[in-house]
């Protein structure tokens, strides 16, 4: 394939990237920013508890397809990679307090139903909790990647996506960059590819959602003709900084300013995927199985 046509594919894909990002998020930004304004900061975390573990399993995954990387010779590859994680009925409800008397109560989290009623500040009056505003089983993400290599058996892996603010759309960044190292040269009787990787990702929403992830593992792959086997275990962490105005009416002063910052549960993951090499084309798909089970693929052009 001529040079030219490829990038010009590599632009359209990245511009369809665009466009469905935009549309996903820009619809859901305004309700869960008001859900999340009309709680306290206790009952904020446990309502978006859920999005920041899965937003972090989606943004740690993806990142590698093969453990294979050679000592010197240029490598330039260019993925569309789609992530999904699973939201199962624990990631729909949690415990909340009562703003009211302190009492606890099962109610919706960002992707459950309607929000429980307590009795409210006087007789015959009730306070309801957030409906959930994501009604979903799963949460999709997508991001470009560039791959950049291979130099003494490492890579550069970057992930970045500047989208400006447009309408009531926020401005979104992402960033993330990493390495990955093969490690099996060192070891000639292996029959497999090993490598070992560290990544580093931020992803910010407006002025309220601030994401970040870091994560290392090992990564092993076998090659058949044009079918790559690979899987990796890996260490990971998520963080989300959350900062609103409390517009409620109970349980904290109105206009009070809130800062929350939360940790995604996911800690651990187990990589197992196929990778179909057509000569600069590329199409991989895996599955992750951690505190949730996740789900990523897509494709890619390179060489």
């Amino acid at each position: 394939m001529d040079k030219k046509y490829l990038f010009k594919y590599i632009g359209i894909a990245y511009v369809i990237f665009l466009c469905l990002f935009i549309s996903t998020v820009s619809r859901a930004q305004n309700p869960i920013e008001d859900a999340v304004k009309q709680l306290t900061s206790d009952n904020a975390k446990g309502y978006l508890q859920p999005m920041v573990t899965s937003f972090g399993a989606n943004l740690n995954s993806g990142l590698y397809h093969s453990a294979s990387i050679s000592e010197l010779g240029f490598t330039l590859k260019f993925d569309i990679v789609g992530m999904a994680t699973l939201i199962g009925d624990d990631e729909k409800k949690y415990k909340a307090t009562s703003p009211i008397d302190g009492s606890l109560t099962e109610t919706a989290t960002i992707f459950g139903g309607l929000g429980s009623t307590v009795p409210g500040p006087a007789p015959g009056m009730e306070y309801q909790f957030q409906n959930g505003q994501v009604k979903t089983n799963y949460v999709l993400f997508a991001s470009p990647q560039l791959t950049i290599g291979d130099v003494y058996y490492s890579q550069v892996v970057i992930r970045y996506a500047p989208i400006p603010k447009i309408g009531d759309f926020p401005k979104v960044t992402l960033f993330g960059i990493g390495g990955r190292h093969n490690v099996s040269h060192y070891f000639p009787v292996v029959p497999l590819d090993v490598a070992a990787s560290i990544y580093y990702q931020t992803f910010d929403i407006g002025d309220i959602f601030q994401a970040k992830t870091f994560n290392f593992g090992a990564q092993a792959s076998k090659t058949f003709s044009v079918l790559t086997v690979y899987g990796g275990l890996q260490y990971e962490t998520s963080s989300m900084d959350v900062s609103y105005t409390y517009e409620g009416e109970y349980g904290a002063t109105k206009g009070t300013k809130m800062n929350l910052s939360m940790d995604g549960e996911n800690k651990f993951r187990f990589t197992a995927g196929l990778n179909v090499n057509l000569l600069v084309l590329n199409l991989f798909a895996d599955v992750n199985i951690g505190s949730m089970t996740m789900f990523s693929g897509g494709l890619g052009f390179g060489f």
